[in-house]
């Protein structure tokens, strides 16, 4: 069965990979969501996903677009778009939610450890609880739609008399 667990939605940061390079995720309570990777060099690659878990206890991202450019300092976002365009990566990882301590800091915060690397990164500590489309920073040139409504409920189907 798919669901989407509660624990997820917000932001999630990576600690520094060799202080060069760091990863980010943001889960919208919706199923979508994107992973945000930048480095020193200015590169910065956004790739939206949608998300949801199974059974099993796994995670699975299905990536639907890539943008891949230059960050700008002011604003948080691209300077420059090298690219966009579709994407069709599957991520599919098991994963936890648990207390551990930061590497940087020492101290103790909630953790989403993954079995599988995202965008070279397999841990990533709680940030923001709650994030919105608008945090995307290629949400300024490739806007989100809407967020489809649900359907109206389906009658019942009638029971058999017995």
């Amino acid at each position: 069965m798919i669901h989407l667990d509660g624990r997820l939605p917000g932001s999630w940061n990576s600690a520094p990979i060799g202080v060069m390079e760091t990863t980010d995720l943001y889960f919208l309570p919706d199923g979508r969501g994107w992973s945000r990777y930048e480095s020193i060099s200015k590169a910065l690659d956004i790739g939206r996903f949608r998300w949801h878990c199974t059974d099993a206890r796994l995670l699975v991202l299905r990536y639907t677009w890539r943008v891949h450019g230059e960050w700008a300092t002011d604003p948080d976002g691209f300077a420059v778009v090298h690219h966009s365009r579709p994407d069709d990566e599957v991520i599919e990882t098991g994963y936890r939610v648990m207390p551990q301590p930061s590497p940087v800091s020492g101290a103790t915060g909630t953790a989403l450890l993954l079995d599988e690397h995202v965008d070279f990164e397999t841990t990533f500590y709680r940030g923001r609880d709650a994030v919105t489309p608008a945090d995307d920073p290629s949400a300024a040139f490739l806007p989100y739609r809407p967020t489809p409504r649900p359907a109206p409920p389906r009658p019942a189907a009638p029971r058999p008399a017995r």
